[in-house]
């Protein structure tokens, strides 16, 4: 059996670049995230139930998740199984008399489903080593003191010796006479 790690979705988005839509999920037990693509109408059946908005008739997951109910049929989780030639690799988790049953399918159908079920995320550790993005420790910038060089936010005194220097040379600049507006303009 292959370890598994629980995942949460930690956002959706749209990238700014090539307006590709993205699930992000998070690994529940560290700063770990893994984006998976989808389609746009997958993304629309996902950020639907994410904000609230009824429709007045059952979307295609809506039919699944009430098809599932209907067979006696419960969703248990979702796993993220494999990722090969760029596709990530789901199965939905089914119980059924007692019997537990897994579904090939594609990851967005599955996270379409979550959404509207709140069934666990499961993803196979071997892909959040292959796919997965751990975050840049960032500076962080606490009682206007910046832990990157010890210097307070807006603090001018690296530029100290650059301001006095532009104060020597303009005191040995002589200043125009009064009325005049300095040097001709360039043709």
């Amino acid at each position: 059996m292959k370890k598994m790690r629980e995942c949460l979705i930690s956002s959706v988005r749209v990238s700014l670049i090539n307006q590709d839509r993205i699930v992000v999920l998070k690994d529940k037990e560290q700063e770990r995230y893994l984006p998976i693509w989808i389609g746009l109408y997958e993304f629309e059946a996902i950020t639907i139930v994410l904000h609230k908005i009824e429709t007045a008739r059952p979307l295609t997951h809506d039919l699944m998740k009430n098809l599932i109910g209907t067979l006696d049929a419960r969703l248990l989780s979702v796993e993220i199984t494999a990722l090969e030639s760029d596709t990530f690799y789901a199965n939905l988790v089914l119980e059924q008399g007692g019997t537990q049953k897994r579904l090939d399918c594609r990851p967005s159908d599955a996270l379409a489903l979550v959404v509207r079920t709140g069934v666990p995320i499961f993803v196979d550790e071997d892909v959040l080593d292959r796919a997965g993005v751990i975050p840049e420790v960032e500076i962080h910038v606490e009682e206007g003191v910046s832990e990157a060089n010890g210097e307070a936010p807006g603090d001018l005194s690296v530029f100290e010796e650059f301001f006095n220097k532009l104060d020597n040379e303009d005191k040995d600049q002589p200043k125009p006479e009064s009325g005049e507006d300095g040097p001709d303009p360039v043709p």
